[in-house]
Parts: C-alpha cells; sequence; structure tokens
C-alpha cells in the first residue's frame, strides 16, 4: 500500500512538474514580447544598414560595374575561376574589401546581438520568448503585432529624421 502511495505520490509530482513548466512556456507577458521584438528589429535595421553599405561600395567604385562585382564574389574564393574570368588584382583587392568590411560588420551585430539579449532582455527572458514563439501559435501572434509595432515606429522615427533605436542605442532605453 505504501509503494502505491508512493507511487501516485510521484507520479502526481510529475505531471504537476510538467503542466508547470507548459505554462511557464507560454506564460509570456507583454513587456518580454516587446523586448524581445525590440532586440530582433534592432537586429534587422543593423542588417539593412550592412546590406546598404555594401551596396554603397559596389556603386562608388568606378572601376567595376555591380554586374562584373556580383559575377567576380561568386568565384572569389577559386583561383583558377578568377582567372577564367580575367579578374584583375584590383577587382580582386576591392571584392576582398567588400568582404572585410561585411566580416566587420557582421562581428559588431554579433556583439551588439549578445549585449541587447544579456542586458536589454535578459537571457531567461530571451530563452523562454523563443521557446514560446516555436510552440505556441498564440504567442507567436502576438509577437507579430508587437514586431510590426516596434518596427513601424522605428521606421517612422528614421522618417521623421531622427536616430533609429539600434541594438547599440537600446541597452540603456526603457523601450
Amino acid at each position: 500500500m505504501k509503494k502505491v502511495l508512493l507511487v501516485t505520490a510521484v507520479m502526481f509530482g510529475f505531471s504537476a512538474t510538467v503542466f508547470a513548466q507548459e505554462d511557464e512556456a507560454v506564460t509570456v507577458t507583454d513587456e518580454e514580447l516587446h523586448k524581445y521584438a525590440v532586440l530582433m528589429d534592432s537586429v534587422e535595421a543593423m542588417k539593412e544598414n550592412v546590406k546598404t553599405e555594401l551596396e554603397v561600395m559596389v556603386d562608388n567604385n568606378e572601376e567595376m560595374t555591380k554586374a562584373r562585382y556580383n559575377d567576380l564574389i561568386k568565384v572569389i574564393d577559386d583561383e583558377e575561376k578568377l582567372a577564367g574570368a580575367e579578374a584583375t588584382e584590383a577587382e580582386i583587392a576591392f571584392i576582398n574589401s567588400v568582404v572585410a568590411r561585411k566580416e566587420a560588420l557582421t562581428d559588431t551585430i554579433s556583439s551588439r546581438f549578445k549585449t541587447i539579449a544579456t542586458e536589454y532582455v535578459t537571457p531567461s527572458v530571451y530563452k523562454k520568448v523563443k521557446t514560446a514563439l516555436k510552440k505556441d501559435p498564440g504567442v507567436k501572434d502576438r509577437y507579430k503585432l508587437v514586431l510590426t509595432e516596434v518596427t513601424a515606429a522605428r521606421k517612422a522615427e528614421e522618417s521623421a529624421g531622427g536616430e533609429a533605436s539600434t541594438a547599440g542605442e537600446v541597452e540603456g532605453s526603457n523601450r
């Protein structure tokens, strides 16, 4: 009889733990969604800035067309194909400078992402929201709305001439 009671108690305790974990994963506050959305929108804004900066680099290069750049970037790591494309040393050097700039900017985004995720969102909230987005369609729908609002606010601020809030600027804000 004691064994049956013990097994029942253990099973009940296990069930309560499982249900508590499920409830915890689904319970995401609007503030948590907002912080996560600010982080993700900031990363997207930084990616857009990187893309724009790299496009400007290519556009401002008077010795290479966009089409030529696009052809050579595909084969930049293949000496034989570069030779076949008759790439000049100047073209190779330029493409390598664009690649280096992209890597530097990507490292900056990664660093800012980590800082914001740690200091503004917090690791526990980040993990909680990310998990909930995968498991709960309701949370995902709420997140989409919040992200749309955050993105619209950033773009309105940008078009009004203000500086956009990015991961580097959000760290100390109360957004």
